[in-house]
């Protein structure tokens, strides 16, 4: 949460993230996070995948 998001994107607990841009890039992966700065993302559509617990969980963002 939130989204859209504007900087700060907040996970309920450390985990594992790669977000992609709209072509698959990969624009940042981040390890045993809780939290994660996508200010210096370009507004758009992103999706992230998630990895907790060995389960691997995607999920689409907008970017203000």
């Amino acid at each position: 949460y939130p989204n859209p998001v504007d900087e700060i994107i907040n996970i309920n607990k450390n985990v594992d993230i790669t977000v992609y841009n709209a072509l698959g890039d990969v624009v940042i992966h981040k390890m045993n996070t809780n939290a994660l700065d996508v200010s210096r993302l370009s507004p758009g559509v992103y999706n992230l995948q998630i990895m907790c617990n060995n389960k691997l969980v995607n999920k689409t963002i907008v970017k203000n």
